[in-house]
């Protein structure tokens, strides 16, 4: 029988517990040791040290590793729930354990393995947890270590801390920060109104302006990936305090996304300039400054595609930059105020969310902007009464009307909190952020309209439904894709034959448009008829590329064309410049082989070669188009690869747990989690088959 411990383990308990950093940590897990030769206990290959941080999780060794999607998932769910758990293949097994102390989880060890059976020098569950637990007593002996390094740092240059909460509308300042900007930490509510109050005046609109140009970049990045950062930023400015006093600050920061790649937070450092070392002061003037943030707006929104984008932009960089508490945005549609867009609300203020919605219909009728210094002074303004609705909180709100020269366009509300003059420049400046947004919605519902067209277009050339066939389960998904008009020319179909097999296709037109779409249709229709003729797969794709050419469309078209008898599983098949389909089963998952030629329409005369093989019982046949795999600036190869590797990884898993085979609807839904990721421009077909007799 095996020993708990791998010899040698708890010589190097100690080393892990003097590391000075996860680096060394590292080294002492998976490096052999030379005075003995003794192995280490992990494979360094497969073997990382994840450190969960304020802005984002660290990995040792730094670099990229490899790119595997559900190992990723599997690493965050051991952060988020601190259970273990195991991953990679039977030949490169890994296990996933948490770093757990003072009550948090602290990061995770992939643990390489040699082997997933302990009898052969790997070690066992609690050997594992006993490396795991001396990496995390590390970990958070360092964690506190530098905590302490940093405070005393900042008590000797009397630097404040600030985490800034951009969907939230929140601040936390520490004591000193609270400091800086005259403010009694134990008077202090969280309420960002504080940061923006204390500025000197002829500073506001400087500072408003950098906090848009800084934000910028993270709302028109919606691909940068959860956890991501933009670059970071300094700001100086003056600050005044309750008795009159103006106190030169710096401040360094960064701006932090969230899960769902848009700015989640700022974090960073405040300073109070000492003497003699002054920064120097806004050159611009306020005026100009609000110049530059039309120009950040206008930079943002002429990015952003989709109205749903538009109000994206607008929230996520207007609130935080005006310092507003509220934003929302509202288009007309069907003849009514409909609102795409709205920053969180706080549960005791909703109940303003109708007079809000009043005050913005009053706008959009009058063609002309709102601007209300005082929610409680509203009587003879000819703005409906508010305080039917509930107590109504000191506030004062812009309200924007949009609207072109052809018709009303919408309306957008920025609220503030508590009561606030606008003068005529920020009234004149207000005008234009309405005209710069009425321009931008009316792009973007001009776009969506022609992309709803292309979609209705697409859809009705795709068959209905598939049909059913005895002894063949199937399903199929179309998505389009997500930017830009990149809808149009994927396709699949099923066709049932007179001798009892069924046709598989699926098939991807040049280009994204109505006219790949109605070459779609064209070629759906030619491998029909040839398929009906009872032509082999080879023969089916030479006679539709040779009409392709002959129709002269200026397309060409990737295909996949295959036979399938349900009673025995045997197939033919032949490609068209198109990916391999996939054959999956809960123990391999490989890449089913077909001869292939030139895609269709390219060159007339072109032959094709049909392939034979066999689907088994317990096999899966996926076919797709590149839409579900190719990504911007990544190898399609390496792509499908890891593709195929996760769907083997969760079939099996699957299976597993729940004890029976998964269906073709299952494996689609699997492959289409995604759905609405920024990083695929492009649409997707999708067919999975598997014999049910």
């Amino acid at each position: 029988m095996a020993s708990a411990h791998p010899p040698g383990l708890l010589r190097r308990l100690p080393l892990l517990l003097r590391s000075p950093d996860p680096q060394a940590m590292l080294a002492v897990l998976t490096e052999d040791r030379e005075e003995d030769g003794e192995p280490a206990p992990l494979v360094p290959e497969r073997t990382r040290i994840y450190v969960e941080g304020a802005a984002r999780t660290e990995v040792f060794p730094a670099g990229p590793g490899p790119a595997n999607r559900a190992f990723d998932e599997a690493v965050a769910e051991v952060m988020r729930t601190g259970r273990p758990l195991r991953a990679g293949g039977p030949d490169t097994p890994v296990a996933l354990l948490p770093l757990s102390a003072d009550g948090r989880v602290a990061g995770v060890l992939a643990a390489g393995l040699r082997s997933a059976d302990p009898a052969e020098g790997s070690p066992d569950d609690s050997a594992l947890e006993l490396l795991a637990d001396a990496c995390a007593v590390r970990l958070n002996s360092l964690a506190h270590r530098s905590a302490e390094i940093l405070a005393e740092a900042a008590r000797a240059t009397r630097t404040g801390g600030f985490a800034w909460d951009l969907s939230r509308n929140s601040v936390r300042w520490d004591e000193r920060a609270c400091d800086i900007y005259g403010v009694d930490p134990a008077e202090f509510d969280g309420d960002e109104e504080a940061f923006f109050g204390s500025l000197h005046p002829d500073d506001l609109p400087v500072v408003q302006a950098a906090i848009a140009e800084v934000t910028e970049a993270a709302v028109t990045s919606p691909g940068a990936g959860p956890a991501g950062e933009t670059g970071s930023y300094r700001l100086h400015y003056r600050v005044v305090h309750p008795d009159g006093s103006q106190h030169p600050v710096l401040e360094h920061g960064r701006v932090v996304l969230g899960e769902d790649g848009r700015p989640a937070r700022a974090l960073g450092l405040v300073l109070r300039s000492p003497p003699g070392m002054t920064p120097a002061m806004p050159s611009l003037s306020p005026d100009r400054s609000r110049d530059a943030f039309l120009f950040s707006l206008t930079r943002a929104l002429s990015k952003a595609v989709t109205v749903r984008d538009v109000a994206r932009v607008m929230t996520d960089l207007t609130r935080p930059a005006l310092g507003a508490a509220n934003v929302t945005i509202g288009v007309v549609e069907h003849g009514g105020l409909k609102i795409i867009g709205r920053t969180p609300v706080a549960p005791e203020l909703r109940h303003l969310h109708a007079p809000a919605r009043r005050v913005m219909e009053l706008a959009m009728r009058q063609e002309e902007p709102l601007f209300l210094e005082d929610l409680n002074r509203l009587r003879g303004t000819g703005v409906p009464d508010l305080g039917a609705t509930g107590p109504v909180p000191p506030r004062a709100w812009v309200v924007l009307s949009l609207s072109s020269s052809e018709r009303p366009t919408g309306a957008c509300l920025i609220s503030f909190s508590g009561p606030r003059h606008f003068d005529p420049g920020e009234r004149t400046f207000y005008t234009a952020v309405a005209a710069i947004l009425t321009q931008s919605l009316e792009r973007a519902r001009m776009f969506d309209s022609e992309h709803q067209r292309a979609s209705d277009l697409q859809t009705a050339m795709l068959p209905r439904r598939l049909p059913p066939l005895p002894s063949l389960a199937t399903h199929a998904r179309y998505l389009p894709g997500t930017s830009e008009m990149n809808v149009g020319g994927d396709w699949y179909d099923v066709l049932p034959l007179a001798d009892g097999t069924a046709a598989l296709v699926i098939g991807d037109v040049q280009g994204h448009d109505a006219h790949a779409s109605a070459v779609m249709g064209q070629l759906r229709v030619i491998l029909r008829t040839c398929a009906d003729a009872g032509m082999n797969p080879g023969s089916v794709l030479a006679r539709a590329n040779r009409v392709l050419a002959d129709l002269d469309t200026g397309r060409f078209a990737t295909c996949a064309y295959l036979v399938l008898d349900p009673s025995d599983g045997s197939l033919e098949g032949a490609r068209a410049g198109h990916p391999h389909p996939l054959v999956v089963s809960p123990g391999t998952a490989g890449e089913l082989h077909l001869a292939g030629g030139p895609p269709l329409g390219v060159m007339p005369h072109a032959r094709y070669r049909t392939t034979r093989a066999r689907l088994a019982d317990e096999e899966t046949l996926v076919l797709f188009t590149d839409g579900l795999v190719e990504r911007k600036g990544a190898d399609i190869d390496v792509c499908i690869e890891q593709m195929r590797d996760e769907l083997h990884h969760w079939m099996r898993d699957t299976e597993h747990e729940y004890g029976r085979p998964v269906g073709p609807e299952e494996v689609t839904d699997f492959l289409l989690r995604e759905d609405g990721d920024p990083g695929r421009s492009d649409d997707v077909a999708l067919l999975a088959v598997r014999r049910t007799g």
